[in-house]
């Protein structure tokens, strides 16, 4: 036992050390004799000794055994973990004589312990960022897929609308257009019928009006209508709206203007901002059931490219830098909690009572805010009320306009392909009433046709929708065959941008269902007169 590599000591039953192995002068420099005199406290670190005595004790008392782990310092100096274990021994008579003991040093185990509580809360921390990772990027990939399913949504919504609303149009400019024959060659017939027959021939035109602002509405929706954008001056165009929104939204409304002067004009399709405006000021109105104020507003906005695109001053949609005109239309009524307002824009959404709204003018006003080069946003807090913000371009510089014709063309020979009977006989009456000899054709192969065999034309007038082959197509087959020959397309889609840049690079003109005998006259005209000199435009 002296020889032992292992720390073995006794007690008596006072717990006073007796005895230590020669082990005890290897680890602490010291000999037998002096470890014995001095005691514990001559091994035991300071800070562990009292601790170390109270729990001796505790067990010298019950006479149980002993097990504590206590910091040592060995004969370098160093500070070393023990794990010191004792029995207690008793005489045959049950008296206790004493404790017998080891101390095992614990201190690599110690270390190793540490370091594995370390890995393990290390793992830990890192499974825990790992699966809030994971569970961050499963949540945007949950968030971009209804993002997706919601631009897809509206890809079927506007293509829906877009079909529906050519399709109407069509038929609207039909019915326009064998009013305006009726009210050209027959007025006078009608007028001796007595105010009833007027009454209701008027009734008849305002109705297919009204399908034709309708559909053109549903392609501003689908983002296929053109729009005629013109330079407007916001304070004109707001002040002007207030006379007439006084009256439609009711006494208890307050209209304000907010406009400063000097506001530079903007760019944008006047009679779409208007209708888009007076629908967000209905919309503030029926917020505010028992009255309030509506503020139609107008500031200069300069979108800096050097700002970053997710910093708050580029938080304004997609907008690209440059400079805009930033309208809104706010009000004072019970505004939108966030839920609501997350889905105020989608198509077809309303809070409004069954049969009070369609749910599509957020809808409407943000497509023709994008269309027209701008964005729209809306802010709103419950009980404070909702701002709906649109941001228009300014018009750029230095553009000239150009000063409309006074005289019209000399009459001459022309085609007109038109698949739809009623539209195409409307289009031969009016060329015939200006003086044109007109031949029909209901599509491009028979068009086609009458070119190939020799019959002279000055004028191709062609519908760009028809079964079979299009007007576009028509007009470059019909150029091969004569290459001089004018051409002026007519389209009731919304897709008018597009089809213009392909009648600027072919040379051909472009027209818009539904059309009016003056428009159509003044578009072939302007078509088969030779270019005038407009003054200014060589600037």
């Amino acid at each position: 036992m002296a020889e032992a590599p292992t720390l073995i000591w006794k007690t008596d039953h006072q717990g006073k050390l007796i005895y230590a192995n020669q082990r005890f002068e290897t680890v602490f420099g010291r000999t037998t004799r002096a470890l014995l005199g001095a005691g514990w406290q001559s091994s035991i670190a300071p800070g562990g000794l009292r601790r170390f005595r109270a729990a001796f004790q505790a067990a010298l008392g019950r006479r149980h055994r002993f097990c504590a782990e206590v910091q040592v310092v060995d004969a370098t100096g160093a500070l070393r973990w023990h794990r010191s274990e004792a029995m207690p021994v008793l005489h045959d008579s049950g008296e206790l004589l004493g404790y017998t003991g080891c101390n095992v040093d614990i201190t690599d185990a110690r270390a190793v312990e540490a370091a594995l509580r370390e890995l393990n809360a290390t793992l830990e921390r890192r499974v825990e960022e790992r699966t809030a990772q994971l569970a961050a990027e499963a949540a945007a990939r949950a968030a971009a897929q209804d993002r997706l399913r919601h631009i897809q949504k509206l890809e079927a919504l506007g293509q829906l609308a877009g079909g529906v609303a050519h399709d109407f149009n069509n038929a609207s400019a039909a019915v326009l257009a064998g009013i305006a024959l009726l009210e050209k060659h027959h007025y006078a017939t009608l007028a001796a019928g007595g105010p009833g027959a007027l009454r209701l021939f008027n009734g008849l035109r305002e109705g297919a009006e009204r399908g034709v602002a309708i559909s053109r509405r549903l392609l501003v929706f689908a983002r296929r209508e053109e729009l005629h954008a013109a330079a407007l001056d916001p304070g004109e165009l707001l002040r002007a709206l207030r006379a007439v929104l006084a009256n439609a939204l009711g006494a208890a409304v307050r209209v304000v203007i907010d406009v400063p002067a000097g506001l530079p004009p903007l760019q944008a399709d006047r009679a779409q901002l208007e209708t888009t405006l007076i629908n967000l000021a209905i919309n503030a109105r029926d917020a505010m059931p028992n009255g309030g104020t509506v503020t139609l507003g107008a500031a200069f906005d300069h979108i800096d490219p050097a700002w970053p695109a997710g910093s708050v001053r580029r938080s304004r949609s997609s907008l690209e830098p440059g400079q805009y005109l930033r309208l809104w239309v706010a009000d004072t009524g019970t505004g939108m909690d966030p839920a609501t307002l997350a889905r105020a824009a989608e198509p077809f959404f309303t809070t409004k009572p069954r049969n009070k709204g369609t749910g599509l003018g957020l809808s409407m006003a943000d497509g023709f805010a994008a269309q027209s080069g701008g964005a729209m946003r809306i802010e709103s807090t419950p009980e404070q009320g909702t701002t709906v913000t649109l941001w228009l371009p300014r018009v750029p510089g230095g553009k000239p306009v150009a000063s409309p014709r006074d005289e019209l063309a000399c009459p001459g020979r022309a085609l007109v392909v038109e698949d739809h009977p009623m539209m195409r006989r409307f289009l031969v009456e009016c060329l015939k009433h200006e003086g044109w000899e007109v031949q029909e054709a209901e599509d491009a192969g028979h068009a086609l046709a009458r070119l190939d065999a020799g019959e002279p034309y000055d004028l191709l007038l062609t519908d760009l929708v028809m079964p079979g082959m299009d007007g576009t197509a028509l007009i470059e087959a019909a150029r091969i065959k004569r290459p001089n020959l004018a051409a002026l397309l007519l389209t009731g889609t919304g897709q008018v941008a597009e089809i213009a840049r392909l009648a600027e690079r072919g040379g051909f003109a472009l027209l818009r269902k539904p059309v009016s005998p003056t428009e159509l006259a003044e578009a072939v005209a302007g078509l088969i007169a030779p270019p005038a000199t407009v003054a200014g435009l060589a600037s």
